[in-house]
């Protein structure tokens, strides 16, 4: 029976990172409440995740915390950063629709720059939490990264918008999910993210990859 609840039988172990990513997710959503602060808990969000990932983790609430502390700066400059590019991305689709007849090409054109700045966006908030940078190297990496790594780039991408997608595609599916988002979805979306990048940060930290980050 004791050995039913110990740490080394597998369920315990899933039902632990169950309970951890839903106190995560609940921290992140909590601290984002006022907008101005939703960078900086993502960022907490994902440098925890990193550490669950890496199999370094000391604990949810006070890791999140510091790490909210830590990289509150940058992360809400680059979290402004990013509301002003998705405006101006709303902007350029409104323009396109009011003066050019909702021209394909120019369509095309507003898609490809958004996948751009979406994949830079991917990469920001990991880089940020995870090396000892200025904002613009932070840019430049996350420029390089979200190039060179185009494959993995478009999953994360997917991945960061999948509760847009669901209420674009399927309110209903959207609707039917929302208790998960609300509960776990952000934190396990970042898990997944994290999971992903591991492999781009073990190249990059064993000097493999071409991009250099200034650590």
């Amino acid at each position: 029976m004791n050995s039913l609840f110990s740490m080394d039988n597998p369920i315990m172990q899933f039902l632990y990172r169950v309970f951890d990513l839903i106190l995560l997710n609940f921290l992140t959503l909590l601290c984002s409440l006022p907008i101005l602060t939703a960078g900086a808990s993502l960022a907490a969000l994902h440098k925890v995740c990193q550490s669950i990932v890496f199999e370094t983790d000391a604990g949810i609430v006070k890791p999140f915390f510091r790490a909210f502390r830590d990289n509150f700066r940058q992360a809400t400059l680059t979290w402004l950063g990013m509301l002003l590019v998705t405006a101006a991305l709303v902007c350029d689709v409104l323009l396109v629709m009011a003066y050019f007849g909702g021209s394909k090409l120019m369509y095309i054109l507003v898609g490809i720059l958004a996948l751009l700045v979406l994949g830079v966006c991917a990469y920001l908030l990991p880089l940020i939490v995870r090396y000892s940078n200025t904002l613009r190297q932070h840019l430049g990496n996350a420029l390089a990264l979200a190039v060179v790594k185009l494959p993995k780039t478009l999953l994360l991408v997917v991945l960061n918008l999948l509760p847009a997608l669901l209420l674009l595609l399927s309110p209903r599916l959207f609707a039917q999910t929302l208790i998960f988002w609300v509960v776990i979805g952000f934190a396990f979306v970042a898990y997944i993210q994290e999971s992903l990048l591991k492999s781009v940060y073990a190249q990059l930290e064993k000097g493999n990859q071409s991009v250099t980050l200034g650590m």
